[in-house]
């Protein structure tokens, strides 16, 4: 049971030397401007037409350039953005109050026909958005006045500030002229940032927006690159070519404080990482008896130790403890071999053999945890072999088709922090990510996210919850703790909704 983990270490300790004597060796490099940052993530950007994603990496780098309704400050606090007031006028309606003198970034004005218009395209049949459930409650947006919408929602719902929070705003006569490709390659959005240059695989970069409402950003420009690999993510931040790094491995740790030029930030995170189990393709796994084993052959707390040395926080279903409606109640899976045997056996499955599709670069680990995994299930009967789909792009794409192998690493986090944007997207039937369906479930769901008092809303997600746990449409994984290499010379502390605000770095 412990080969794959012994295994997956001993890679680590040898990077981790390799990455020491590194930093023994590169002296720093700094940008061209003192006011310049360079930002790695582990993948490019699936799209700059924000309304075309759910990724958050994606998101982050988009949150730059567009605006929402409402955001979240750094405690998390719900506050205004393009949205400056917002009541209840009516059992399905809320009023929104938008800020006056916005500007796009090609001079049209923001006003209600914006927000129609956003919300609108996200709804269009042909445009295909995966944002489309994040806002199914709503039924129409009313223009009231040039300053003043009404969102007139289908059942009564306590989502809708936490909506949003993801209600991206684009200029209607833009979009209408250039079309949706050009809008994609050439985004226009309120932001703080202005779009300057998208070189695929390599950077995205954006100059700061000194008319923006907010202010004049301390940062003048910065680039978005992708850097996959966490021995390049790693040097680039050691030679300065890198202002601050995610996913720093917690064997690195360490190492990376030991430069006095460089220090490690470090948050519990509101993304979850868990195995989908592809319920929806039919066959042994179709089965909870043969989910929920796969659950009891896999020491997840183990992995956590021993891969991401404690670094992460086990979940009991499908959600993280930072947002409203979990339930620390819930009983988490017990390590148990045996009785995944039994289970096995009584649904006629002695000789299973799984496939786990994983990515590599997205999550921190996420190609060594994959492969942990996969080492636990053969040590105990279940035949796995783990296939790593490098580009996101393509990965991201067998889950919008309902492609997945038998299981995929899975990761979610939203910024809305609200309980119906981590169930509905990823397990209502029909949904453009999830990958299964029950009946039961999708009640559940839609009575929690139309009931307007608190308390009961708390017991039908506790509810839910019970319900997913005991189905097993996953093999159940942790909440991440995001950890940050990060240049001294930058004022910054992360958040505990994984965004990365230029607005909030400075020198």
């Amino acid at each position: 049971m412990r080969r794959a983990i012994r295994s997956v270490v001993a890679i680590l300790a040898g990077f981790a030397l390799v990455a020491a004597m590194g930093l023994a060796t590169h002296a720093p490099v700094w940008a061209a401007g003192d006011r310049d940052v360079t930002i790695a993530q582990g993948i490019d950007a699936e799209f700059l037409d924000v309304q075309m994603t759910n990724n958050i990496v994606t998101l982050i780098i988009n949150g730059s350039i567009y605006d929402t309704l409402l955001t979240r400050d750094k405690q998390l606090q719900l506050v205004p953005a393009l949205a400056t007031a917002y009541k209840l006028v009516g059992d399905k309606v809320w009023e929104v109050k938008l800020r006056q003198g916005v500007k796009f970034h090609n001079g049209e004005t923001f006003d209600a026909t914006a927000v129609k218009f956003s919300f609108e395209r996200i709804n269009r049949a042909d445009f295909k958005s995966p944002q489309k459930g994040w806002f199914g409650t709503i039924e129409a947006v009313e223009v009231v006045d040039p300053y003043t919408v009404r969102f007139h929602t289908k059942v009564p719902d306590p989502s809708m500030p936490a909506r949003m929070t993801l209600m991206y705003q684009l200029p209607p006569k833009y979009v209408a002229q250039a079309g949706d490709a050009q809008a994609n390659l050439k985004p226009v959005g309120t932001g703080p940032f202005k779009f300057v240059e998208w070189v695929k695989n390599d950077r995205i970069v954006v100059e700061a927006n000194d008319a923006h409402w907010s202010g004049k950003p301390a940062v003048r420009r910065a680039t978005w690159k992708p850097i996959p690999e966490l021995g390049s993510r790693i040097a680039a931040l050691q030679t300065g070519q890198a202002d601050l790094i995610v996913n720093v491995p917690p064997d690195q740790i360490q190492a990376l404080q030991g430069s006095k030029n460089l220090r490690i930030e470090k948050t519990p995170s509101c993304r979850i990482i868990s195995f989908t189990i592809a319920q929806i393709k039919g066959g042994p796994i179709a089965d909870k008896r043969v989910r929920q084993a796969l659950n009891h052959a896999v020491d997840m707390q183990g992995i956590l130790d021993a891969v991401l040395l404690g670094n992460g926080k086990r979940i009991n279903s499908w959600m993280p403890p930072n947002v409203w409606g979990y339930d620390p109640s819930i009983p988490f899976y017990e390590y148990n071999p045996k009785k995944a045997k039994e289970l096995l056996a009584a649904a006629g499955q002695s000789n299973l053999a799984v496939t786990i599709q994983a990515p590599n670069g997205r999550w921190a680990m996420d190609k060594d945890i994959a492969q942990a995994v996969a080492g636990q299930l053969n040590d105990n009967g279940i035949k796995a072999n783990v296939k790593v789909i490098a580009e996101w792009g393509a990965y991201v794409r067998t889950i919008l088709d309902h492609k997945t192998e038998d299981i995929a690493m899975s990761g979610w986090c939203l910024p809305s922090l609200d309980p119906d944007h981590w169930v509905t997207p990823n397990l209502r039937t029909g949904e453009p990510v999830s990958q299964y369906s029950n009946a039961e479930v999708d009640k559940l769901m839609e009575q929690a996210r139309a009931e307007m008092n608190t308390e009961k809303r708390k017991q039908l997600y506790s509810q839910l919850l019970r319900l997913i746990r005991e189905e097993a449409p996953y093999i159940f994984g942790y909440q991440q703790m995001d950890i940050y290499g990060v240049n001294a010379r930058l004022k910054w502390t992360p958040r505990g909704d994984e965004s990365i605000r230029l607005t909030e770095i400075g020198f």
